[in-house]
């Protein structure tokens, strides 16, 4: 009875957040509440008994991938003005994704409800176990394991040749200049 109220209140506060940062007008603030939002789905997967999923949320998703957001966001620390018209810009077009998402999400829902209610969804057995899920990752899913990893070096190194800064004469510094937020140099 108690996890499912605090399955409800991680799931509310997960929606909250993911609206907050979508409504944030600060990056910074945004990837705040991104790494909030990661924390309640990993809440929900401790509820659900897969505490593996729940440990690998927290390390990948909010210690390793966030902080590379919030790096690339303090490095590149695009002006107020230039992030005041690209967030009305393409706010249109974001609303306009976020419905199509969030329908395709109704009927996928509303047909894994047919399907289990039917008894036609399997269930792997024994998923809960580490051995299992390594054994997943590495033989049947190795090719997207191994794309992610290269799609984080680019990112990774595309995020310091962004960092680097020319001098006039057209040479590169040999360190990378950070900026942070609220600096005036």
């Amino acid at each position: 009875m108690i996890q499912e109220y605090l399955g409800y209140a991680f799931s509310f506060l997960a929606v909250v957040l993911a609206i907050s940062t979508i409504i944030q007008k600060n990056p910074v603030y945004s990837a705040a509440s991104l790494i909030g939002v990661m924390l309640m789905l990993a809440c929900n997967y401790v509820l659900l008994n897969a505490e593996f999923i729940a440990a690998i949320q927290v390390i990948v998703y909010v210690g390793a991938i966030m902080v590379l957001f919030v790096f690339v966001i303090m490095l590149l620390n695009i002006e107020y003005a230039k992030r005041e018209k690209l967030y009305y810009r393409g706010r249109i077009f974001g609303v306009i994704i976020g419905v199509a998402l969030l329908l395709k999400l109704l009927i996928v829902g509303y047909s894994m409800a047919i399907k289990i209610q039917q008894g036609d969804l399997p269930v792997p057995k024994d998923l809960d176990s580490t051995k299992v899920v390594g054994k997943y990752l590495f033989s049947n899913y190795i090719l997207p394991f191994e794309v992610i990893s290269v799609v984080l070096l680019i990112g990774i190194i595309g995020a310091v040749v962004l960092g680097r800064k020319e001098r006039p004469n057209g040479e590169q510094k040999e360190e990378v200049v950070v900026k942070t937020i609220g600096s005036t140099h």
